[in-house]
């Protein structure tokens, strides 16, 4: 190419010829490469793609654990099950709803062959994640997170002294956090249409299945309003006095306060 170069006045079709006879001979390199690369021995064909997964290559990783699969005798108790799981990792690293589907795959795989080995209760965990990351949005259908809880708790249940139980805990309680919020949302629908019976029956059952929901405070209030606005007065007292007492500093506290002095006046 750099007498391509040095010679401005080549014909131009010689140039075209040239071009044309070393694309077969860089597709020749290239693929020797790639060969080579594929029959180096496993160890370290397995080095090789752990650096790809380093480098965020995971998708040139895949091919490459996909590769030691095949070449791996199933027999193998030490190799192969290292390669599939890490294989269920790259496509989880991925990201996406098709590739978190087939680390979902890849991972309930790994448990079915290989559930006493130390890296088992991993495995669980990231059957777990895989679903947490398919997750809908709150005003969506939310299956997906309880199964994704389903899974979560499995952890502590099949492999409590794994130190994935205190992380699968941790998304347990975010998962309940996006229940919660679904429900939030479906109460606010009935709300903001008036139909306050129906809002009350949700906030309520928020409060009663989700106590640390991150709008609790919100949820009191509203679930006050909605009982004022039903003519149970009573009632919504005791959900003012538990909002001023929890949240002094809330942004509801004035409001509560003001409407507990209504309640008092009749």
């Amino acid at each position: 190419m750099s007498l391509l170069r040095a010679r401005p006045d080549f014909p131009l079709l010689c140039r075209g010829q040239l071009i044309l006879l070393l694309i077969p001979l860089l597709a020749i390199t290239s693929c020797h490469r790639k060969n080579a690369t594929l029959n180096e021995p496993i160890d370290q064909l397995y080095q090789t793609a752990l650096q790809k997964m380093q480098k965020k290559k995971y998708y040139a990783a895949r091919s490459l654990f996909q590769t030691l699969q095949a070449r791996i005798p199933q027999e193998d108790r030490e190799m192969l099950p290292l390669v599939q799981l890490k294989l269920a990792d790259s496509y989880f690293l991925s990201g996406g709803v098709l590739n978190l589907g087939e680390a979902l795959t890849a991972y309930r795989s790994f448990l079915t062959y290989y559930p006493q080995r130390e890296e088992a209760a991993y495995a669980q965990f990231q059957v777990g994640m895989s679903l947490y990351g398919q997750v809908l949005a709150p005003d969506r259908d939310q299956e997906l997170t309880f199964k994704a809880i389903t899974e979560f708790e499995k952890v502590e249940r099949l492999y409590p002294d794994s130190s994935y139980v205190a992380k699968a805990q941790s998304q347990i309680l975010l998962c309940r956090e996006k229940l919660a919020a679904h429900n939030f949302v479906v109460g606010n629908f009935y709300y903001r249409r008036k139909n306050f019976l129906g809002a009350a029956d949700r906030y309520r059952f928020i409060l009663d299945k989700y106590p640390q929901y991150s709008r609790t405070e919100e949820t009191l209030f509203l679930l006050g309003n909605c009982l004022v606005a039903t003519l149970n007065p009573d009632e919504a007292r005791l959900y003012y006095v538990r909002l001023v007492q929890e949240y002094p500093k809330g942004r509801y506290f004035h409001e509560a306060q003001a409407r507990l002095k209504e309640i008092e006046k009749g």
